[in-house]
């Protein structure tokens, strides 16, 4: 049986736990994107999405999971930098401001992106999306390896996947199931 004290230090170390998707979680993602390649593909001299859906030079891409409808969403703000990059500038908890881009999907399509993602899976993010369909899909390539840099990140930062809502047993199943060489293999 645990002492008191140690049950209390697991209850306070698991309600600090990092989750997916959540503040932490996101503005280190922030710092991810610029450290992939992320910025040049869908900068200016990439495939140019940093000036599309009617926003020249910045972007906002609110995320969810649609299987966790309690948890808040979170956003990334992009912006073009002075070489035409698209770098990520912040990172976190969506404020409820006007955005560019949305998407929602459950935890477990997110954790099945992390090692690909292509155009057979988009009806997993059409639910709730927002955004120009025709610009996302022909940035299908360059959003793969933002959903491998999302996986990888919350991988590295040993996240908790879980959510009010989820079904635990279909998210640990899809994260069970990440092949990080196909992930390694995208980023690179």
């Amino acid at each position: 049986m645990l002492s008191t004290l140690t049950a209390a230090l697991l209850l306070t170390t698991t309600a600090r736990a990092e989750a997916f998707l959540d503040g932490a979680f996101t503005s280190a993602l922030c710092q991810a994107w610029n450290d992939s390649a992320m910025p040049g593909l869908v900068g200016r001299n990439g495939s140019g999405w940093i000036d599309s859906a009617g926003s020249e030079g910045r972007q906002v891409i609110v995320m969810g999971r649609r299987d966790c409808a309690a948890w808040p969403k979170a956003a990334l703000v992009i912006e073009a930098d002075a070489a035409g990059d698209a770098v990520c500038v912040k990172g976190g908890v969506h404020g409820g401001t006007a955005f560019q881009w949305k998407f929602e999907p459950t935890t477990p399509q997110w954790a099945d992106f992390t090692d690909g993602f292509g155009v057979m899976d988009m009806p997993g993010i059409m639910s709730g999306f927002v955004g120009p369909y025709g610009v996302a899909a022909n940035n299908i390539g360059s959003f793969e390896v933002f959903f491998a840099v999302t996986g990888k990140l919350a991988f590295d930062r040993s996240v908790d996947w879980d959510c009010e809502g989820g079904d635990p047993d279909k998210i640990a199943k899809a994260v069970d199931k990440v092949d990080l060489d196909r992930t390694a293999k995208i980023l690179h």
